[in-house]
Order: C-alpha cells, then structure tokens, then sequence
C-alpha cells in the first residue's frame, strides 16, 4: 500500500519574548518542495565590482515575478539597496570595459552608452540602439560596433566619426567582367566610349584619394558576398581589426515543435533546433585589416600544426569498406573557427594592452583540436603558441581561458595537456607551467601589475573549491579562501579585494569580500534566505568515495542517511543521476538540483537512502574522467551506478532488490540505459526529458562526444537507449515537458512507439503540455515529482510486500 502523502501546512508565525518572531518549520511535503522557489529565497545573482571597487552591483528575482531587480552595498556591509528605475538605468554593468590607464570606464545599459572618467559619470548616448562596445582607442576615444559600422567616439569633444565600414559583399569594383571580343571593339571604334571610360577611372582614383586622407569618410570593406560576420576585434590602438566570416546559412534543417495550449487556441508551429550531424560546418575565414591603408589580408590556416590531417580517417574508411563505398580521402584543410569561451564570457580574441600584440584562439570543427595562435601583424601569418590535440574532444565549454600580461611579451593560457586543467605562460618562445597537480584550474585574473594570478582550483578534494594565486614565476602558490563550500570569485578593479559567490550544501549562495590576500577572512554582505528555509533541520549529505570495479578513481557521490538507516531491517534506496553528463554534484556547494536535494531529505525521512554520484563523464576529475564515454555514452556511468548498487549493499544496509533510479535529461537517458541494460537490477526508474536516441540531439554536445551519425553510426548504436528497449522489465515513469527544445518531446514519443510495438507494458508516460525542457510552473513540478514518489513508494519501498 502507498504511503499517504502529507497535505501542505502553511508557514506559521509564532511570537514569543515579546516582540520576537520566530519562524516554525514548515512541514517538509511535496507541496512545500515544488512550490515556487521563491519560498527559499532570492540568491544574489550576476554580482561584480563597481569601477572605483567601493562597491557591489548584483541582481535579486522580485517575489512573485520573474523580473530582477538591481541592488547595491557597500564592500564595507551594512543594508543593500534596491536600485529605483532612475538609477537603475545607468548603473555599471558587468560588461563594461576600461581604458588602459583605467581612469575611464564605459558602459552600455539598455542600448545607452555611459562613462566614468576620474569618477564622474556622464551619458555620452541616448539612443537605445548603442549596439557593441568593442575596446577604448587610447584613453580617450571610445570604438563601437553597430552591425558592419565601428564608430569611434571622442570622449573629450563628443565628436563621432567612420571607424570602418565592413561590408560581407563582393566589391563592386572588382566585379568587372575581362573585355571580350564586342568590348573591345567598342572601346576601339568608338572615342565616346574611350572617353567614358577614362572618365570613370579618374573619378574612382579621385575617391581612393580622398578617402585615404584624414577626416574623410573610409570607403567600404568588402569581405565577400554570402557571408556573415562572426568575430570583429579592434586593436586598442585603433590600427587594426580581426574579422572573423562564416557562412551565414550554418544549421541544418529545422525541427518543428507544435504548441497544443495557445492564446488563441489554434496549434502554434516553431521551428526548432536541427539534428547533430545535419549542419553545416563553422568554417571561420580570418582577416586581418589595417585600417589606414584598408588592406585586407587573409589569415590563411596552413601553418596550423595537424590541419591537414583527418584524425575520423580510419573511421570514415572502416565505415564506408562495411557499406560497400569507396574509402574518403581526407579533407584538407579542416574546418576552424574562433572560439568564444561561453563558460566565463572570454573573447576567442586577446589583444594586448596597447595593441602591439594579439592571440586567437582557435578550435577545429571535429572537436580533436584548440590552436592558441599569434597573428604576425606585419607579415599578416598566424604563429602557434600552443596546440591541445585530443584523440576524443578538447573541451570546447571550459578551460580556454587566455589573455597577456602587461609586459605585453608573456601570454598566459589554460591547458589540459597533463590531463587536468593547468596554468601556463609562454614567454620568449617556451611556456612553462605555474601550477601542476590532479585538479582543475579555472577562472584565472592576473593582476594589473601582471605579479599574481589569482584562480579557482580544487586541490583540496574534486568537490571542494577554494580560491588561490600563483606569482609571475611560479615560485609561490598560496592559498586564499578557506571557507569549505562552494565557490565563484571577482578580484576588484584595484587587485586588493575579491567579491565571493559562496555557499555549503545545505544553505544557499550568499556574497561575501575578503582581502585578496593569505590569512584574510571573508565578511558576508547577504542574507538572503528566507527565515522559513533556515527553520527546516536539512540533513547534510555526506560525500563518500565509492570505489570502482572497473578500472576508475573514487566515485565521490553525496549519500543521504542517518541513524534510523543505519541498523535494522535492510532499507529501500533511490539512486539520482545529474543533467548535463559534463556536471559536477558531489561537491560541498549548494546544488543547482535544489529541488532534488529538498526531494532526498523527503525521501531519507520516509526510511529511504538515497544516492547522487559523479558517475564517469562529471565535471571536475579530469580530462580522462571527462571523455571516458568518448563513442560509448552511458556504458562507464553504467558501471559506475551499478558500483554504487554493490556499495549501498555492503556499506549501508541497503537492500538489493529494492533499489530505484531518476534523473532528468542526462539522467534520464541514463534511467532507460539502467533499466534496459541491466534490467534485472533497478526495482523501478522514472527518466524525465529524457534523449532516447542520441541522432535526434543537438551537434554543438552530441559530436564532440560521439562524433556524427554518418562517421560514427556505432556509436550511436551503442550510446541511444531506444536500441535496447526490447529487455525493459520494470516499472518505467516517463515525465516529458511538451515545449521542450532542448530534448525534444519527440524523443519520448518515438521510445514509447517503440515500446508498444514491442508489446512492452512495463511503462508510463506524463506529458506536459506547456513546459519546456526545465519547467517552469510549481504545479508541473508537483505532479512531476508526485509521481515519482509514488513510484517509489509501490515498486521499490514496497516492493514484495
């Protein structure tokens, strides 16, 4: 029988020594779970140093909006302070840039250009349509990008003027057609047509004329028609560009995603993303621009080391010998582009600070390759500094941080070669490294002076992150931040203080300031959870090392247990598998699964243990932890879980015949890999949005990890759930958002088809007809998790009984 639900009780107030409020716990149920998040409390959000360091910009969500609001405290504490809407729009943001004294820093809110100079502030545009700021000119010219126009702006005199003009068409000049036999014999019979002719060439050589002095208006670019501009770069001397052209019709053909609940009540049909291997590849052109003399030379890759190498060779020719084809011969040159670092907003281009020197950081289409390249201005040729080859994926999404130091002659970059992430600096021809160790290296900000870099590392356990910083020469690496949870950090526009993002497992992130130097403590400026979320005794969950069976390190993982699991009758256990595969979980910040976490302390109070591992492909461990899964996705994280299974047994007193799985995406597709490959193991699982076949996923995640269909069809064989439907035993939940473009609904559809061909009864499925991939509304996530529960409760706690 089901164990019964406990109904929501509201939060009570009681009031006790006089004036005192004290908060009572509200009961801990489903319904106070999944309500709206709001009830915890609004975590500052995006925060960053004011320009002058005095202060701290972050955001907060209203209570029952989704709108942010902007706040601002002093490094010094006391109240925050809720920006009004007149100061609101032209507060700093974190995307400001400052110049290279840093006397002036600008910024745009809204479409609308501000600027600090010596700390007085002043509106420069009022427009609303202020488009990029792309670097300050000097100290007192600022440039801007608006589409193909760079603009550069005086800030002394508020004068404007023509920067460049790039145009992705084919010159108009050029476009004349050789003189055939009729021409010709025009231009020879008659002087009318001779004459116009002259003309025309006397006015073209009058406007290249004029145009190259100063004060005029530069002619156009022209970088080629069917093209689109992807990366444009001014040198802060304002002498040259990088500009980067692609193919402006990249993606393959769109999916289509219908809504079934719409305003007007009629089906509303979206396109959406296309399918991994069915896009056209990013295949950058570079160019570099020397604007005083408009010339346009191309970066040619020809230099790259490997870049007329195949390293899918063997692969496409075993694939083709099976079909019967003809062995491919291997594209030459590969396909590149520049990559822009999602993970921390890095540029793919690094000027130095006066512009003498640049680096690109570039990235090959079939993932097995990263150049770090400096362009040769005055020879207009691309030079290696650094190339991170990798028979499986470089890592596109962290760990391609890079820029120069002041001396303007030692370039500093992030690099797995060692298998973990690392720091580097090359310097006179040679790099050497700062910092050498099993653990991940990221978030690096030198200092000014360039004597320190400051960075975020876990060297003390893979879960647990502290700030640090190494000197110029490596000789001393010294310990930060000691606060044992979670961390992100900002190191303050005068290097003397950092802005701390900090949190523990069992309590949200707050902001805190800390000297930036060893020894100092931190002081928190936030206290932002509610008293409703603090009154609740959340259990802590250990971090235990689960040993591998099968030739892996630890598997660290966050176990929830207490006493009352501990002896007795053997327990019932649910085992949680995280999103993303590439995530870390097991660590001692606050979780992006909060849901989850509140979800488990349910669960551990109804007699359940409960299991959350960094299976084999988290974030975290490594670059061999990383590609572990390379062409085989969801056999390592198998093994892993099913180590996990071995472990509760033995360590505790776990039952091994009533033992659930969940996840959602990644651990959805997991939750069917589990069920359909070991299908005697796991009582019952519920997979939500879960990839059901890995074809119908997007190409920026699926090819790094298994290439693409047409190259690598084992892969996908091997990798998609739905080619082992056919041995599903138990109890399946499938919980599936309708408006999901990230895993498309489509792909729960086609694994349930597949099932009832089969004539497979063992399964469920939910659908939700407004949500998209991570729902959004509390009474989607009630039914969700409802659901889940009562899974649990009948095929796993109760199971046999």
């Amino acid at each position: 029988m089901m164990a019964k639900i406990i109904p929501l009780i509201g939060l009570s107030v009681l009031t006790a020594l006089g004036s005192a409020a004290v908060v009572a716990a509200p009961e801990l149920t489903l319904e106070q779970i999944m309500a709206h998040p709001d009830w915890l409390g609004t975590a500052p959000e995006q925060p960053f140093f004011s320009a002058d360091g005095k202060q701290v910009y972050y955001q907060r969500k209203a209570v029952g909006s989704e709108l942010r609001d902007l706040y601002r405290i002093s490094v010094s504490g006391g109240d925050a302070s809720k920006l009004d809407a007149q100061a609101t729009v032209s507060a700093e943001t974190d995307e400001r840039i400052f110049s290279a004294d840093r006397r002036s820093v600008a910024w745009l809110r809204d479409g609308n250009l501000f600027v600090s100079q010596d700390g007085k502030r002043r509106q420069l545009l009022r427009t609303g349509e202020a488009g990029e700021l792309l670097t300050f000119v000097g100290n007192d010219q600022l440039a801007l990008r608006d589409d193909g126009k760079l603009l550069l702006l005086d800030l002394r005199s508020g004068a404007q003027s023509l920067l460049a003009t790039l145009k992705t068409e084919d010159d108009p000049a050029a476009e004349q057609d050789e003189d055939d036999y009729l021409s010709a014999e025009q231009s020879r019979l008659f002087d009318i047509i001779k004459k116009r002719e002259q003309r025309k060439a006397e006015r073209e050589a009058r406007q290249k004329a004029l145009a190259a002095q100063a004060g005029s208006v530069p002619a156009p670019i022209y970088l080629g028609k069917n093209r689109e501009l992807k990366t444009v770069s001014l040198a802060p001397n304002g002498r040259y560009l990088i500009v980067g052209t692609i193919a402006p019709k990249r993606d393959g053909r769109a999916d289509k995603m219908p809504h079934y609940v719409s305003a007007d009540g009629y089906v509303k049909i979206e396109d959406v993303r296309s399918k991994v291997g069915t896009d056209q590849p990013d295949d950058e052109t570079l160019y570099l621009i020397e604007l005083a003399t408009a010339k346009v030379s191309k970066l040619g890759y020809d230099k790259l080391p490997g870049i007329n190498d195949d390293p899918l060779l063997a692969l496409k020719a075993e694939v083709a010998k099976r079909a019967g084809k003809e062995a491919p011969k291997a594209a030459a040159p590969r396909a590149v582009y520049v990559q822009d670092d999602w993970s921390n907003g890095a540029k793919g281009v690094q000027w130095s600070r006066t512009g003498k020197r640049v680096a690109i950081d570039l990235f090959s289409y079939d993932n097995k390759d990263r150049w770090l390249v400096e362009v040769d201005l005055a020879e207009a040729e691309l030079n290696t500094v650094h190339r991170l080859t990798d028979n499986a994926w470089v890592n596109d999404s962290e760990f391609n941080e890079f820029g120069w130091l002041a001396d303007e002659q030692s370039l500093w970059y992030l690099s797995e070669e060692s298998g973990y992430s690392q720091l580097y600096v090359h310097h006179d021809g040679s790099s050497k490294a700062l910092t050498s160790g099993k653990f991940e290296v990221n978030r690096v900000q030198p200092t000014a002076t360039g004597d320190w870099f400051y960075y975020r590392a876990n060297k003390k356990h893979p879960g647990l992150h502290e700030v640090y910083r190494v000197s110029r020469d490596g000789g001393r690496d010294e310990a930060i931040t000691d606060l044992g949870g979670g961390i992100e950090f900002q190191l303050a526009p005068s290097d003397d203080r950092l802005l701390l993002v900090h949190s523990k497992t069992t309590q949200p992130p707050e902001l805190f300031v800390q000297a930036a130097a060893p020894g100092a403590k931190a002081k928190q400026l936030t206290h932002t959870v509610t008293p409703a979320f603090s009154a609740i005794d959340w259990v802590k969950p250990e971090i235990v090392a689960v040993p591998s069976k099968h030739g892996a390190a630890p598997i660290y993982s966050r176990l929830y247990r207490d006493e009352t699991t501990k002896s007795g009758a053997r327990k019932p256990a649910v085992m949680f598998v995280h999103g993303a595969g590439y995530l870390q979980n097991a660590h001692y910040g606050w979780s992006t699964y909060f849901r989850e976490y509140m979800f488990h302390n349910l669960l551990l109070k109804q007699g359940y243990v409960v299991i959350d591992m960094d299976y084999r492909a988290s974030e975290g461990y490594g670059r061999d932890w990383r590609t572990a899964i390379y062409q085989r996705m969801g056999t390592p994280e198998l093994e892993d879980y099913l180590d996990g299974v071995d472990w509760l047994v033995d360590n505790a007193n776990v039952d091994r015949n009533r033992i659930g799985i969940y996840g959602g995406s990644y651990g959805g597709f997991m939750t069917f890999m589990a069920l359909f490959k070991t299908p005697e193991v796991f009582a019952a699982g519920a997979a939500l949005r879960p990839v059901a076949d890995w074809a119908h996923y997007n190409h920026g995640y699926t090819a790094n990890i298994l290439n693409t269909p047409q190259v690598d069809p084992d892969a996908y064989a091997r990798s998609s759930p739905i080619e082992f439907a056919a041995a599903l035993k138990r109890p399946l939940l499938i919980c599936t958002g309708m408006l999901d473009d990230n895993v498309f609904f489509q792909d729960s559809v086609r694994l349930v088809q597949r099932l009832i061909e089969l004539k497979n009864p063992n399964f469920d499925l939910a659908v939700y007809p407004i949500e998209p991939h991570g729902f959004r509304e509390p009474e989607s996530w009630l039914d969700e998790y409802r659901r889940i529960y009562r899974l649990m409760e009948r095929e796993v706690k109760n199971r046999g009984h």
